[in-house]
C-alpha cells in the first residue's frame, strides 16, 4: 500500500512539474505587446469620454460603445494576434478603411484573443454590457485590455502540446501510460535551450503568480521583454518534434480507443439570468464570432437550434445573416431541430409543441431550404410521453438530448433506444454525457473525451459518440483554442479520436441503418429526477400560458365555424401571438427559472395574447348573432372542445340576460344551464338550469354530492349520490405547509426529496362565512393566515355538476415556504393517471423501487385520476402543473418562495382554482372528460336573441372518444386543418361530418400530405385533417 501512494504521488510530482514548464513557457512566448487606445466612449444618455487601457467607463448601466480614435495596422506574418477585454460582453467589429467591417466577434470572459485583418488599416467599435455570460454585474467597468500582442509560435506551439500531453496523462486510467507521458514532456524539454541571463529572464517571468506572490519583487513586468536568440527558437521546435515522436511511439503501444464526433455549439438561453434583449444581443455576438471562425478553419463545424435566433439576426444584422446563411448552404453550420425555440417539453399543450415545429420548419425552410429531421433539447427538464407521435407528426425522426443524464437518484442505463411514446410511435434518441466537463458545453480536453465516450454505452452497436462543445448557456462559442486542440488530441494515445462532423445526417444514418438491429426501447415519458419545482415556480405565467393556448385555439376555430356557416372567411392574424407565446415557452421562462425582469415581460405580453384572441373570439361571435337574430333572449354558447357537454356553467363580469335567472355573486354573474352541445358548435341557450345547489355554512349540496366541512374548514366528507358512497378517507383540501423550502443546488428548479420533514398543516381559520347560496352556485369562503401571506378560499359547488371548486384568493408575501393541497380518498388503486398533452401517463401510487419513489412531483395537465374497477375521483386544476398521487392521496402543489434567480418569484397576488370531481372509474368517459375542458377553459359565450336548440355545427365529430387541439385555417390559405387526438386509450371507429363538397386528406403538423388513414384508430394516435 505504502508503494502505491508513493507512486501516487509520483504521478501528482511529475504533473505539477509539467505544469510548471507551461507556466514558465508562457512568459517565453511573449515578443512584445503593442498598447491600444484611447477610445471614444459613448454611453446610454449620448455621453461621450476618452478612456484608455485601464480606466473606468463613465457608469455600468445599458450599452457602452467604444470606437478606437486612431487607426490600427497590424503587420503580415505569424505571431501576432488582437487581445480586447472591454470589461462586459462586448460586440467587437473591425471596420475597414470604407467603413466596412472586416471581421466582427464577441470578446467576453472566454474569448478574448483574435486574428485580425493583417497589412490594412482599421478601427475597433465595439459595444459592450457591463455584465459577465451569466448576466453577474460587473460594477465597476473598465478597459481591461486591448493591445496587439506578438508572440513566438515555435514557443506557444510547444506550450500548447505540452498541455495536451499533461492533461491526457491526468484522464488515462493507465498509470504505467500516465507515467510515460509525463516522462515523454520531460525527455522532451531537456532539448530546450531558453536564455538564462537573470537580466532576461526577470522581466519575463515577473508577472507569473508565483512571482506576483513575492513580498517585494525584484523585476517589474515588460510588454517589450529581451529578443529570444534563434537558437532557443530551434531548441522549442526541436524539444517539439522530439514529443511528437515519443507520443507517436505510446500510441503504437496504446492505440487510440473510441471514435467522438464532435461540433461547435453555443447554448444560448432564450432568457435564464438575463432579459431578453440582452439575449439577442447574445445570439448576434456569439453568431459573429462562429461566422468568423468558419472563415478561417475549414474543418470547423457548428450546429445551432432555434429558428427564433435566426430570425433575429435576420432583423439585427442583414449582413450576418448573409454570411450563416452562406454557411449553412456549404454544409458547415448546422441549422438544426426545427423548433422556434427550445421550448419546455412537460407543460406546453400538444398544438403548441406543433406549432414550435410548424413556425421553426417553416422559417429554416424559406430562409435556407432547410427542413430538419433531428430534434436539438440538449437542455430541457424531461420529456412528456406524448411527445414521440409529436415528433413524429413533425417530421422529426430522432432526438438529441443530454438533461436526462442528470438524475439524481437513477440512471438511464442507455444512451442511444428507441423511444415509444403513448401512442406506439417511435424516435430514436441519442444522448451523450460529459456531465463532468460542462456537458453540452463540453470542454476540447482528453477528460472530456474519456468522459462521452465512456459513458457511451452502446459501443457494441455504434463505435462512435456525438458530443458538442464551446462555451455556453450564456453564449460565446467555441473559442480558437478549443478549435486549434483537436489535431493535437488526435497525436495522443488512448483516447478516443476527435473529428468535427454534421451531427444530424450521423444520427438520421443511425436511426435508418440501425431499424433492424436490436436497439433497447424505452416506453413512456422520460421522467427528470431534477428541477421539479419547475412544474409549480412562477405560478401567473404559467397561468398565463394555459389561458394563451387556449385562446389561440378558440380564437382560430370560432373563426373557422363561422366562415363555414357563411360569415367573414378572413382568418384572424394570429401568427405574431403564436410566435410570442411559444417564445415564452422556453425552457427557462415557463417553468421559472429565469431573473425577474424575464416575468416583468412575459406576463404582459401573455396578457396581451389572451386579450387579443379574445377580443376574436367576441367579435366572430357578436357576428354569428347578427345573422341568426330571434325572438328568444339568451346567450349563443361556444363549445369549441372535442367533445359534447350536457351541461355549462356561465361566469360574467357584467349582467346576464333575464332568461337565464342570474345569480348575483361577488365577482358578478353566473347561471348554469342544462343544454346538450356538440363538440365545435355554437349552441342558443335560452333557459337556466332547474337545479339547484344550496349551503347551510356546515357543507355544500346538490342533486350529485353533499359536502360537508370540519371545525377547520376542511372537506370533512364528500358524499358521492350516484354510487351511494363516501369520497374522503381524511380531511381534504388540507393546506400543507413546508417550511425551509431551499434546495441544495437550484432553488427555483427543484424540490428537495426530503421536503415533507417539515411538514405541518394550516388549520387556524381567521374567517368563515357562506358568500353565495344558490340557485346555480353555493359557496363557503375560508380565510387563512401564514406568517405575512393572506390566503383567501371559496369551496363552490355549482347546481349542475358533480364537481367541488375550490378558487384560491393568495397574496402571498413569503419566502421559504412551499405549499399545497392533498386530498386523502377512499380509493384503492396501484397507480394514477395523469393528464397530458396527449393522452395520459399512469405513473405508480406506491414506492417500491427507486424509480417510483423518486417521481414524488410529477406533471399533469388538465387533472390527475385515482380510479377502482367502477368509481373513482379526479382532482382537475384549470392553472397548476404540479401532480402528486402517493398512496390513496392526491395533492397539488400551488405556490413556492424561491430566491434565486428571482427573489420575489411569485410574490404578490395570485387567483388560480383546482377541483375535485367523482367519477365512475372512467377517467376517459365523455362526461370526465368534458369536466375536464369546462374547467381548464370554460366555454365562451355572448349574450343573444335567438331560437333555443338553434345549434351551429358545421362539423360534425362520432364514434372515438377525441381531443380538439386545433381547428384552424391552413397556412397556405387553402382550406382549413383539423387536429385531433384519441382521448380514451382505445382503438375504435372514428367519423368525421364535414360540409359538403369537402375531403377530409391527412396531413402532418406542418400540413404536408401523409399516405394512409388517420391515427385516430389507435390509442392515443394523432391525426391533422385538411379539408
Amino acid at each position: 500500500m505504502r508503494a502505491y501512494r508513493d507512486r501516487q504521488r509520483t504521478l501528482e510530482q511529475l504533473s505539477r512539474h509539467i505544469a510548471t514548464w507551461i507556466d514558465e513557457l508562457e512568459a517565453f512566448e511573449l515578443k512584445r505587446r503593442v498598447p491600444l487606445g484611447p477610445f471614444v466612449s459613448t454611453a446610454p444618455d449620448g455621453r461621450r469620454t476618452v478612456l484608455d487601457r485601464g480606466e473606468a467607463w463613465p457608469d455600468r448601466f445599458g450599452i457602452h460603445r467604444f470606437v478606437s480614435q486612431d487607426a490600427i495596422t497590424v503587420p503580415d506574418g505569424a505571431g501576432v494576434e488582437l487581445r480586447l477585454d472591454f470589461g462586459g460582453e462586448t460586440l467587437v467589429r473591425l471596420k475597414g478603411a470604407e467603413g466596412g467591417v472586416l471581421k466582427s466577434f464577441a470578446a467576453n470572459p472566454c474569448h478574448r484573443r483574435f486574428d485580425a485583418p493583417r497589412g490594412v488599416p482599421f478601427t475597433i467599435e465595439a459595444e459592450a454590457a457591463a455584465r459577465g455570460l451569466f448576466g453577474v454585474p460587473n460594477r465597476t467597468p473598465r478597459i481591461e485590455t486591448a493591445e496587439i500582442l506578438h508572440f513566438y509560435p515555435e514557443i506557444r506551439a510547444l506550450r500548447r502540446l505540452l498541455g495536451v500531453v499533461r492533461d491526457t496523462a491526468a484522464s488515462v486510467t493507465d498509470q504505467e501510460l500516465a507515467r510515460s507521458l509525463y516522462e515523454s514532456a520531460e525527455i522532451a524539454l531537456a532539448e530546450l535551450r531558453l536564455p538564462t541571463a537573470t537580466a532576461e529572464i526577470g522581466p519575463r517571468v515577473a508577472d507569473r503568480t508565483w512571482a506576483r506572490d513575492i513580498w517585494e519583487r525584484s523585476f517589474e513586468p515588460t510588454d517589450a521583454p529581451s529578443p529570444l536568440p534563434d537558437t532557443a527558437l530551434a531548441s522549442a521546435v526541436a524539444a517539439h518534434a522530439r514529443l511528437i515522436d515519443l507520443v507517436a511511439t505510446l500510441r503504437t503501444a496504446y492505440p487510440k480507443q473510441g471514435h467522438v464526433l464532435v461540433t461547435g455549439h453555443a447554448h444560448i438561453d432564450y432568457a435564464w439570468l438575463w432579459p431578453q434583449p440582452e439575449t439577442v444581443r447574445k445570439i448576434v455576438r456569439t453568431f459573429n464570432s462562429v461566422s468568423t471562425l468558419l472563415d478561417a478553419d475549414p474543418d470547423f463545424r457548428f450546429l445551432q437550434s432555434s429558428a427564433l435566433y435566426y430570425r433575429h439576426v435576420e432583423e439585427e444584422d442583414p449582413a450576418l445573416f448573409a454570411d450563416i446563411a452562406r454557411h449553412v448552404a456549404a454544409g458547415r453550420w448546422e441549422a438544426i431541430g426545427g423548433m422556434w425555440v427550445e421550448c419546455d417539453t412537460n407543460m406546453p399543450s400538444a398544438e403548441a409543441f406543433l406549432r414550435q415545429f410548424l413556425l421553426g420548419q417553416t422559417y429554416l425552410r424559406d430562409r435556407f431550404g432547410v427542413t430538419s429531421r433531428v430534434a436539438w433539447l440538449p437542455d430541457t427538464f424531461g420529456f412528456t410521453g406524448a411527445m414521440p407521435q409529436i415528433l413524429r407528426h413533425a417530421g422529426i425522426e430522432a432526438l438529441v438530448t443530454i438533461k436526462v443524464s442528470w438524475n439524481e437518484t437513477n440512471r438511464l442505463e442507455d444512451n442511444l433506444f428507441r423511444w415509444q411514446g403513448n401512442d406506439g410511435s417511435r424516435v430514436l434518441v441519442h444522448t451523450f454525457d460529459a456531465y463532468d466537463n460542462d456537458g453540452y458545453n463540453m470542454l476540447m480536453t482528453p477528460a472530456a473525451l474519456c468522459e462521452v465516450w465512456q459513458k457511451h454505452a452502446a459501443k457494441d452497436l455504434v463505435p462512435s459518440v456525438i458530443a458538442s462543445y464551446g462555451w455556453g448557456d450564456g453564449g460565446g462559442g467555441p473559442d480558437p483554442d478549443q478549435i486549434e486542440a483537436l489535431p493535437l488530441l488526435n497525436l495522443m494515445p488512448a483516447i478516443p479520436t476527435v473529428e468535427h462532423g454534421a451531427i444530424e445526417p450521423h444520427v438520421l444514418s443511425l436511426s435508418r441503418e440501425l431499424e433492424n438491429a436490436a436497439v433497447p426501447v424505452w416506453q413512456g415519458e422520460l421522467y427528470l429526477e431534477y428541477h421539479r419545482a419547475t412544474l409549480t415556480t412562477q405560478g401567473r405565467t404559467k397561468q398565463l400560458n394555459r389561458r394563451a393556448e387556449a385562446a389561440l385555439v378558440a380564437a382560430e376555430a370560432v373563426s373557422v365555424i363561422d366562415a363555414l356557416a357563411g360569415g367573414d372567411a378572413m382568418a384572424p392574424d394570429l401568427a405574431e401571438d403564436w410566435a410570442l407565446l411559444l417564445r415564452n415557452q422556453f425552457h427557462d421562462i415557463l417553468p421559472g427559472s429565469s431573473v425577474r425582469e424575464v416575468y416583468e415581460q412575459t406576463e404582459p405580453e401573455l396578457a396581451g395574447i389572451v386579450a387579443r384572441a379574445d377580443a376574436v373570439v367576441a367579435a366572430r361571435l357578436a357576428a354569428v348573432v347578427a345573422r341568426r337574430e330571434g325572438a328568444t333572449e339568451g346567450l349563443l354558447v361556444a363549445n369549441l372542445s372535442g367533445s359534447a357537454k350536457s351541461a355549462v356553467q356561465i361566469e360574467s363580469d357584467t349582467a346576464l340576460p333575464a332568461a337565464l335567472a342570474p345569480q348575483r355573486t361577488a365577482d358578478g354573474y353566473v347561471t348554469a344551464i342544462d343544454r346538450g352541445l356538440f363538440p365545435l358548435s355554437l349552441g342558443f341557450c335560452g333557459a337556466a338550469s332547474r337545479r339547484v345547489a344550496t349551503t347551510d355554512g356546515e357543507g355544500l349540496e346538490n342533486d350529485f354530492v353533499r359536502v360537508r366541512l370540519d371545525e377547520h374548514g376542511r372537506v370533512a366528507s364528500l358524499f358521492d349520490k350516484s354510487c351511494g358512497r363516501e369520497l374522503m378517507a381524511g380531511p381534504g383540501n388540507a393546506l400543507l405547509l413546508y417550511r425551509n423550502d431551499l434546495p441544495r443546488n437550484f432553488d427555483a428548479w427543484d424540490i428537495e426529496p426530503g421536503f415533507a420533514l417539515a411538514e405541518e398543516e394550516l388549520t387556524a381559520l381567521e374567517s368563515r362565512r357562506v358568500t353565495a347560496n344558490g340557485p346555480h352556485l353555493a359557496e363557503i369562503e375560508l380565510v387563512r393566515r401564514v406568517s405575512a401571506s393572506t390566503i383567501r378560499q371559496r369551496l363552490r359547488l355549482w347546481s349542475n355538476s358533480p364537481r367541488l371548486e375550490i378558487v384560491t384568493d393568495l397574496d402571498w408575501h413569503d419566502r421559504r415556504l412551499y405549499l399545497r393541497a392533498a386530498f386523502p380518498l377512499t380509493v384503492l388503486a396501484e397507480e394514477a393517471v395523469y393528464d397530458q398533452a396527449i393522452g395520459v401517463q399512469r405513473r405508480a401510487t406506491h414506492d417500491n423501487t427507486s424509480w417510483q419513489r423518486a417521481q414524488f412531483e410529477a406533471c399533469g395537465h388538465r387533472f390527475v385520476s385515482l380510479s377502482e374497477t367502477d368509481w373513482g375521483a379526479a382532482l382537475l386544476s384549470a392553472d397548476k402543473y404540479g401532480f402528486s398521487a402517493k398512496g390513496n392521496t392526491l395533492t397539488l402543489s400551488l405556490v413556492r418562495g424561491p430566491m434565486f434567480p428571482d427573489m420575489l418569484a411569485d410574490e404578490g397576488s395570485h387567483r388560480f382554482r383546482y377541483a375535485l370531481l367523482p367519477h365512475d372509474g372512467r377517467w376517459w368517459s365523455e362526461a370526465v372528460q368534458a369536466e375536464a375542458d369546462q374547467f381548464a377553459d370554460p366555454v365562451r359565450a355572448c349574450p343573444a336573441r335567438g331560437v333555443v336548440d338553434d345549434d351551429l355545427a358545421p362539423i360534425g365529430l362520432g364514434g372515438q372518444q377525441v381531443r380538439l387541439h386545433a381547428l384552424k385555417a391552413a397556412e397556405d390559405g387553402d382550406g382549413y386543418v383539423l387536429r385531433l387526438s384519441e382521448a380514451a386509450g382505445r382503438r375504435g371507429s372514428f367519423r368525421l361530418d364535414l360540409p359538403a363538397g369537402r375531403v377530409p386528406r391527412p396531413v402532418d403538423a406542418l400540413e404536408q400530405p401523409l399516405d394512409g388513414a388517420p391515427a385516430l384508430e389507435r390509442p392515443f394516435g394523432l391525426a391533422s385533417l385538411r379539408f
